[in-house]
């Protein structure tokens, strides 16, 4: 049955509970049981689905259009490497990209980092984040997460702008890099590339299936063609990949499939900057807040490894903390052993006064299952 019939003979399925004889509140609930669950849901949310049949067709023009060449997609002067996904939120780009520079530097390859520099006062108009050497703009002019890359990545420069060919030229030209990586570019065709990683969240999968705002998805899954690599994250003995692996395949027959693993990588002391050993949240009483995309798997690694995670707090990605934040989590600090917040949240945070808030950062790093993967990768830049 549609839903519109649904909805037709919504007065006589409401009429027929009436005359039951039951309380009001009963009549209601049993209604929506025997008319199918939730199906009120569906109509709820139809305008979500309508906008998401125009999303859907602005992104198919938009394609159509720089396939015909009416957009150009223009070549930077060096290797291009895409770091993207297909949904929205986290799927570990971040980690990944630091893990990806990190290798490349071990390799003697000189790297950049372009970045959009999303909810950045830079965004617009662009700039530079880090040289390699030393840190140019804050965290609210460059982004949370561009910020966190240049603190990270020594001898790496770091760049943002929403004018992603124009911020290219300009690092190549001033620091002639052999490789740049774009950062969250899947979505960017204006820049030709020669390596496009797609990263799925191997928990998450594709939600619903459906286009944002009804779903998670950025583009449909049959853009997954345009995927050099495919890397499945967050993985792990407890997870299920095999249907997931399967949709994967359909989608993108020819591209190479990967695996990786969060691993906890060290745990420092907000106050001092110094690291302590990951074991020091094991048997201990634990406050863990975050805002990131997905805080539920910051708190799986906090009980992986011994925390007793007893109050967590999950902020919207992005959060800006203010003052009352802070003084929330000095209560908070009473009432535990320790405070535990990630490496993008403490980028906010260190702005604000921290006194007296037994405060830790868990940093994470990505591990790629596959050795075949670098192959790969150096395969491509080499070519």
């Amino acid at each position: 049955m549609t839903l519109w019939s649904k909805v037709a003979l919504w007065p006589v399925a409401l009429f027929s509970q009436m005359k039951k004889g039951l309380p009001r509140r009963k009549r209601l609930d049993l209604f929506l049981q025997e008319e199918g669950g939730q199906w009120w849901l569906d109509l709820l949310l139809f305008p979500l689905v309508c906008v998401s049949w125009i999303y859907g067709v602005v992104i198919w023009v938009r394609q159509m259009l720089y396939r015909r060449g009416l957009f150009k997609t223009r070549q930077l002067p060096c290797k291009v490497m895409s770091v993207g996904n297909i949904t929205l939120g986290g799927t570990g780009k971040t980690p990944l990209v630091i893990t990806l520079a990190r290798e490349l530097l071990k390799r003697g390859i000189s790297v950049g980092i372009l970045s959009r520099g999303y909810k950045g006062t830079r965004e617009r108009h662009g700039g530079v984040v880090s040289d390699g050497t030393r840190i140019h703009l804050t965290p609210v002019e460059a982004g949370d997460e561009p910020f966190m890359l240049a603190r990270l990545l020594s001898g790496v420069p770091v760049l943002v702008g929403k004018k992603r060919y124009t911020m290219g030229i300009y690092a190549h030209e001033h620091f002639g890099m052999d490789v740049l990586i774009l950062d969250d570019g899947f979505q960017h065709l204006g820049i030709k590339r020669d390596l496009d990683i797609v990263l799925i969240d191997g928990r998450r999968g594709f939600g619903n299936g459906r286009l944002f705002p009804r779903g998670p998805l950025r583009e449909p899954l049959r853009c997954l063609r345009r995927a050099s690599m495919l890397v499945l994250t967050k993985t792990g003995p407890s997870t299920t990949l095999a249907a997931l692996e399967d949709v994967l395949r359909h989608h993108a027959p020819t591209a190479p499939l990967y695996h990786t693993r969060y691993k906890p990588a060290f745990l420092r002391e907000a106050s001092t900057g110094k690291r302590v050993s990951l074991q020091a949240v094991c048997g201990k009483r634990v406050f863990a807040f975050a805002g990131i995309a997905d805080p539920a798997y910051f708190v799986y690694l906090l009980k992986e490894l011994g925390a007793d995670v007893v109050k967590e707090i999950r902020f919207p990605d992005h959060y800006n903390y203010e003052l009352a934040d802070v003084m929330m989590m000095r209560e908070q600090g009473k009432r535990v052993d320790l405070s535990v917040t990630t490496e993008k949240d403490f980028v906010k945070l260190q702005r604000l006064p921290l006194e007296n808030i037994p405060l830790y950062i868990l940093g994470i790093e990505q591990e790629i299952v596959e050795a075949q993967f670098y192959q790969e990768v150096m395969s491509t830049i080499s070519s």
